[in-house]
């Protein structure tokens, strides 16, 4: 699916370069999925409010600290 905003694909992009990766924990990859799923639901949302917004922008950052500290 492509979105409108740019910053939007290319962080969806990122996260399923992220999922392909190998070697990574069943941990690591639920918290990727759950953060892909809340940039798509963001997508989705007319006007998110700007606590929305920071909330998915904290899910993503959990999500890619998990995969690259873990």
């Amino acid at each position: 699916m492509k979105y409108k905003h740019k910053d939007l694909q290319f962080s969806m992009d990122q996260l399923r370069l992220m999922l392909k990766r190998d070697g990574l924990e069943p941990e690591q990859i639920s918290a990727l999925e759950d953060a892909e799923n809340e940039l798509t639901r963001l997508g989705h949302e007319p006007n998110p409010t700007r606590r929305e917004i920071f909330r998915v922008i904290r899910k993503v950052a959990e999500a890619i600290i998990k995969s690259f500290v873990s």
